[in-house]
């Protein structure tokens, strides 16, 4: 069965993810990789020592819990680690790579108002021609607010 990864982020929206993951993952028997991105300072740097960083101890405790709650569903998990400079592009190669068919993916908040919606369709671009679903875990505005949105059609080619 194709994996379901699951992008390591910041500890509550990873175990929320773990949980979705893991109650899919039974009903499709399906693995978890838990993804770790490796932001790396320079671009000479990715697939060599200067660009690997070892778990800190907050992630170390923190992978203990997500190894828990994949023992707790009964499903097979392990981590995978890579190095990258875009991590949007970084989990769309790492989804082609394994195979994956569910990706679990945490795209931060801009600045630029349209940047966010603008990665996400770029990363659902790079994942549908594989039939790959996306799970993002969004939150709704609060009510009464607004969030600033962008529709960006595909240009057409002549040829």
């Amino acid at each position: 069965m194709r994996p379901i990864i699951v992008q390591m982020a910041d500890k509550r929206w990873t175990t929320q993810a773990m949980h979705l993951a893991c109650a899919l993952a039974c009903t499709d028997e399906a693995s978890i990789v838990l993804l770790r991105l490796i932001q790396v300072d320079h671009i000479s740097y990715l697939g060599s020592a200067f660009g690997f960083k070892l778990l800190t101890n907050s992630e170390l405790r923190d992978l203990q819990d997500y190894t828990a709650t994949a023992e707790d569903y009964g499903v097979e998990m392990k981590l995978e680690q890579i190095q990258c400079i875009s991590p949007t592009t970084a989990v769309a190669d790492a989804a082609d790579y394994l195979d994956a068919a569910v990706v679990f993916a945490r795209l931060h908040q801009s600045r630029i108002p349209f940047l966010r919606q603008f990665r996400l369709w770029r990363l659902m671009r790079r994942l549908n021609p594989e039939r790959r679903q996306l799970y993002t875990l969004d939150q709704p505005a609060p009510d009464g607010e607004s969030l600033p949105t962008v529709t960006i059609k595909p240009a057409h080619r002549h040829i």
